[in-house]
């Protein structure tokens, strides 16, 4: 008699700490979803932003090109071709640098705090 209480006080026991578990991570779980919701929309409005700002520089640059050439296309097609060599460097740089660089951050978000390890 007295193991059967036992077992199933044990199975009560296991099926409360099975439950807290799951809470605990589902917490973890919406925590960290709110932190990456919050990283991308200020991300997103920032790159909006600097779109925006870059858009207004670059017609200016375009036009004091076009100024300094006496032409128009002329100093527009000067500012496309240094565009095209930024992308080519962006493009080159993507696959040693750059992708590294954002795999490293996205690991370090998932994995922010040292207990995930210590479980």
């Amino acid at each position: 008699m007295e193991k059967e209480g036992f077992f199933v006080q044990t199975k009560e026991l296991l099926q409360e700490y099975v439950e807290d578990r799951l809470l605990l991570i589902k917490l973890q779980l919406t925590e960290k979803a709110a932190k990456a919701s919050a990283v991308i929309f200020i991300a997103v409005l920032v790159g909006f932003l600097s779109l925006i700002l870059f858009m207004i520089l670059s017609f200016i640059a375009g036009y004091y090109l076009s100024k300094a050439v006496d032409s128009y296309p002329g100093g527009f097609a000067i500012l496309a071709g240094i565009y095209i060599l930024l992308i080519l460097l962006l493009v080159y740089l993507d696959k040693r640098f750059i992708g590294k660089k954002v795999s490293d951050t996205v690991v370090k978000f998932s994995f922010d705090n040292k207990e995930t390890f210590q479980q």
